[in-house]
């Protein structure tokens, strides 16, 4: 049987590619709820320029990290990598992000790509989240 790990590299490698692994996504949903967390690390945060795509979402936002590389083109970017050091996120937790995603999405546009990522939580606990990854990676 594949671990929550090895569910969510499947899941990456598809959405990466451009298509979807239902059956991991199908697993991971029933036990994470990634549909309703997006992790942010630029202009989406609170309090920065695009806070307002998620205004409409309620929800609660907590703390965590990703591993990965985040730099700067006109926008933040970010690329999820395992082996990288740990970037700081804040985490959206929302019942009603599932209705938002295609929107976010549209607004993210061809140069991101929304992904499943796990972020570890203050406590060491850690959870799937989504986030949008740049479809250009980031390579320092």
């Amino acid at each position: 049987m594949d671990t929550a790990l090895d569910l969510l590299a499947r899941a990456t490698s598809a959405r990466r590619h451009g298509s979807l692994d239902t059956v991991a996504e199908q697993r991971l949903e029933a036990a994470f709820a990634c549909s309703r967390r997006l992790a942010v690390y630029g202009t989406l945060a609170p309090g920065e320029a695009n806070h307002q795509q998620l205004a409409g979402c309620g929800g609660t936002w907590s703390v965590g990290t990703v591993t990965g590389r985040r730099g700067q083109r006109e926008h933040p970017v970010f690329t999820f990598d395992p082996a990288a050091p740990p970037v700081a996120v804040r985490v959206l937790c929302s019942d009603v992000l599932p209705a938002h995603l295609a929107r976010l999405d549209a607004f993210e546009g061809e140069q991101y790509r929304r992904i499943m990522v796990p972020v570890t939580q203050p406590d060491g606990g850690w959870t799937i989240a989504n986030l949008y990854e740049a479809v250009l990676p980031v390579t320092a």
